[in-house]
């Protein structure tokens, strides 16, 4: 479960397709997946139209910082060359595959953070991109993970190769790309997105778990393109972090 959490899926943009609302005027006024979904669950499954944003959206983390609540996660609290590093996935439903951080990489140097309890690192600029600004169908959503690495530099590559191979061969991957492809989009297919999403979140800690990784804070946004969009920084704090988010247009 995330610690730090915004929104929900269900709070996502849609309305019932206009076949189905011309035969059933009473749906018409549904315009989250989840109002859909409650009111057509006998009749499943109904077809859903996305809106998309009329600007572009996206996402970049601004700062991390480590509050007191770290200090009972690991242990080493004075030793200053604790090694923090986040992932990201973040996806909408426009079909576009899900956009990963810091994907496979060679070398740890740009992904390690040394923080201890108390400091905060800043980003340049907007910050680190974890959703370039695009157009954004139905809702943005971001899941981040914060980690203390307890590997080598060899192993710690290695192990950010597994994360991507596993966020790109992932059900959740497969599901968004059909969106694309399929004639129609129903609330059966939604429920399948949902769960994917679920199931790829346990299996990117399990993988860090094996390595020895110890777990910080888990950050999940749900950004619906019916609520406003303006370019600003947002914060959210956690048990044992605090993160800022830019907004970008």
């Amino acid at each position: 479960m995330a610690l730090i959490e915004k929104g929900s899926f269900g709070s996502f943009s849609g309305m019932v397709a206009a076949s189905e609302r011309a035969r059933r005027p009473s749906l018409a006024g549904l315009r989250t997946l989840r109002d859909i979904r409650e009111a057509t669950r006998a009749v499943q499954p109904t077809p859903i139209e996305f809106e998309i944003s009329s600007t572009p959206r996206g996402l970049a983390l601004k700062s991390l910082k480590l509050t007191q609540g770290f200090e009972g996660i690991l242990d080493d609290l004075f030793n200053p060359t604790n090694e923090v590093y986040f992932l990201s996935w973040a996806w909408d439903l426009s079909g576009a595959p899900v956009v990963d951080y810091p994907g496979a990489v060679g070398s740890p140097d740009r992904c390690i953070i040394p923080l201890q309890a108390g400091q905060i690192r800043q980003f340049l600029g907007a910050g680190i991109a974890l959703f370039p600004a695009r157009a954004v169908t139905a809702g943005l959503a971001l899941r981040m993970m914060i980690w203390e690495s307890d590997q080598g530099a060899r192993d710690f590559g290695k192990t950010m190769s597994e994360v991507a191979n596993t966020i790109r061969a992932s059900a959740l991957n497969n599901l968004l790309s059909f969106i694309s492809l399929a004639t129609g989009v129903t609330t059966a297919s939604i429920a399948l997105i949902k769960d994917a999403a679920i199931e790829l979140a346990g299996a990117l800690g399990k993988i860090l778990q094996a390595n020895s990784d110890d777990y910080v804070d888990f950050y999940e946004g749900y950004y619906p393109v019916a609520d406003p969009w303006t370019a600003g920084e947002e914060v959210h704090q956690g048990n044992a972090s605090e993160i800022a988010l830019t907004r970008l247009t």
